[in-house]
């Protein structure tokens, strides 16, 4: 009995603590993340202070915590759609496609805090390293005779192009179409790295395969929800 309790105040809790984000990640959206206050937060979540506090000691940490849900879901997805291909570009394609889509998409708006908002540096610093301590590891995996200068080297310019992009497609610089943004920088990059046309457009071929089979996490938009790819932008570029 005393089991059963406690599992039902885990699930409570736990539900009470994706309200507290949900309404965060809107009102943040809407009025900026520093011109919302956690009072504000905790009016917008139809929950107290005291209970806000219970979860986040301050809004930083709030909004690493919004970061992290918005990210793991989609890592996990990333890892088991890699999986079901052999290491070498495709994996890293697969990768590189979702978390680009991740950005363009389900996340642009939290692109736009970081872009508009001026976040403490602190928790940009801490994102750009998390992002990079993953793609390290896909890139280890995937490309493992690379030297570690030379896969720092890579690591910096795929991250920086990729960034960029992003950010200039959340201010509405580079079309309304996530995908090939998306697609573009993929096959952009892995020519970059050397790889025979042959293997990225096979890559590529993965990369799509798996967005259209597979679904994002059930917070986010469905399969169906999300435009169509479209192949074919490297022969229009």
């Amino acid at each position: 009995m005393v089991y059963r309790q406690n599992q039902r105040s885990e699930r409570v809790r736990e539900a009470s603590r994706l309200r507290i984000l949900a309404a965060a990640r809107k009102l943040f959206a809407r009025r900026g993340y520093a011109a919302a206050t956690m009072r504000d937060i905790a009016k917008a979540a139809n929950t107290s202070i005291g209970n806000l506090y219970f979860y986040f000691g301050h809004k930083d940490e709030l909004m690493g915590a919004m970061l992290a849900e918005g990210r793991e879901p989609i890592w996990a997805w990333v890892d088991e759609a890699a999986s079901a291909v052999p290491p070498g570009p495709a994996r890293l394609a697969i990768s590189a496609y979702i978390n680009l889509l991740r950005l363009l998409t389900i996340d642009r708006d939290l692109m736009r805090l970081f872009l508009t908002e001026g976040l403490p540096a602190s928790l940009t610093q801490r994102a750009v390293e998390e992002h990079l301590g993953n793609l390290r590891v896909i890139f280890k995996e995937n490309f493992p005779e690379y030297s570690k200068e030379k896969l720092e080297l890579v690591l910096s310019t795929w991250s920086g192009a990729s960034r960029r992009c992003a950010e200039r497609f959340a201010r509405g610089e580079l079309g309304t179409d996530p995908f090939v943004v998306a697609e573009f920088l993929v096959r952009w990059n892995l020519r970059a790295l050397g790889v025979e046309a042959s293997e990225i457009e096979a890559a590529m071929t993965a990369a799509v395969r798996a967005v259209q089979e597979g679904e994002f996490p059930s917070s986010r938009p469905p399969k169906g929800r999300l435009p169509k790819p479209t192949p074919a932008v490297e022969r229009r570029s």
